[in-house]
């Protein structure tokens, strides 16, 4: 494998997990300090995501598992079945186990109706791995509830360290808003309308994954507040809100600049070029041959990228000829985890 693939996949590696657990203690995991960040997080995006990047960090995953224990009322199982739908994320058989130990003695349906999607019926593998991607063999007494699902693990033991998520900054403002409004789709349209300066249903669902006619109907419904209004634009209706005003209602004028990131598109993209890097038959390449390869996944991912709003750290992949793409994959992909100090 070129040896600058070899570092770039140890670098990317740990920056992807740096900025998560960055991240989850932001949202009251325990572990990493904290963080006043400018955006708000995407929970349903971040345990997605993390439903693979942190079966390299098995503390990692232990802390989220006990933050889903204590916080998980908040999430939105609705917007997580979507993105599992439009198979924006590897881990959904992951998310099923998680699922299933979240449904354990609770009352809620919400997490047994995550758990009721199919199960892994292939012979059950490590959950774990090491840094180096070899599996983790050795963890104890199994725990059953993964072993379901096709996963080995040690027992699941929560510790019960998981804080309150930090609603006073920018960070929790989604779950803010759900624990004033509930858990449905006007969070969502709230914090879009927030961060823009206004947005057609169309690209709004799009945007924070709920089907069009909610989004749409919620947005009439909302108009008649008197507080989200609607302008025309050529033959669209735009909805928009005052975002002063909101944010002095939200947060008392403490919190300005909220910044949005499309954290379903850009983590599915992030995750793409990880599994890539981390594939067997990858690293076994000849070196124009990964070239090439990466030239492919780039094409690929290239739309989830210019979607979240991060089009400019990526160069045109055709102007670049045989093996000298690999040294511009490597360089975009590294502009866009230092793109505005975001580190997505």
């Amino acid at each position: 494998m070129n040896p600058a693939l070899i570092t770039f996949k140890e670098d990317y590696q740990e920056l992807l997990l740096s900025c998560r657990w960055r991240q989850w203690a932001a949202l009251g995991v325990a572990g990493h300090g904290s963080t006043n960040d400018p955006w708000a997080i995407d929970p349903e995006a971040l345990l997605l995501f993390s439903c693979t990047l942190a079966r390299y960090e098995a503390r990692l995953f232990d802390e989220i598992l006990d933050w889903t224990n204590t916080t998980g009322d908040a999430v939105n199982i609705q917007r997580l079945r979507t993105m599992i739908g439009q198979r924006f994320f590897a881990g959904q058989n992951v998310l099923s186990a998680v699922a299933g130990l979240m449904a354990v003695g609770r009352r809620s349906p919400k997490w047994k109706n995550l758990a009721g999607l199919p199960e892994n019926t292939k012979e059950a593998q490590p959950l774990f791995f090491h840094k180096n991607g070899e599996p983790m063999e050795s963890f104890g007494n199994v725990d059953e509830g993964f072993k379901r699902y096709g996963f080995l693990r040690g027992k699941v033991e929560l510790r019960g360290h998981t804080q309150p998520v930090r609603v006073i900054h920018n960070t929790g403002m989604i779950f803010k808003l759900r624990y004033l409004w509930g858990i449905n789709a006007r969070c969502e349209i709230i914090l879009y309308l927030l961060t823009h300066d206004g947005g057609h249903p169309r690209k709004i669902s799009r945007d924070i994954c709920y089907f069009q006619k909610t989004v749409q109907d919620a947005l009439v419904d909302m108009a008649r507040s008197d507080l989200v209004y609607v302008r025309p634009v050529g033959k669209e209706k735009h909805y928009w809100l005052k975002i002063d005003k909101w944010l002095d209602f939200l947060t008392g004028a403490s919190s300005r600049g909220i910044q949005w990131v499309n954290w379903p598109m850009i983590f599915s993209a992030l995750e793409e070029i990880w599994l890539k890097l981390s594939q067997g038959e990858f690293r076994q390449l000849s070196p124009l041959a990964q070239s090439s390869e990466l030239r492919a996944l780039m094409q690929k991912v290239r739309p989830k990228i210019e979607a979240a709003g991060f089009a400019r750290a990526l160069s045109d992949e055709k102007m670049y000829l045989g093996e000298d793409y690999t040294r511009v994959f490597l360089s975009d992909i590294g502009k866009l985890l230092g793109k505005d100090d975001a580190n997505p």
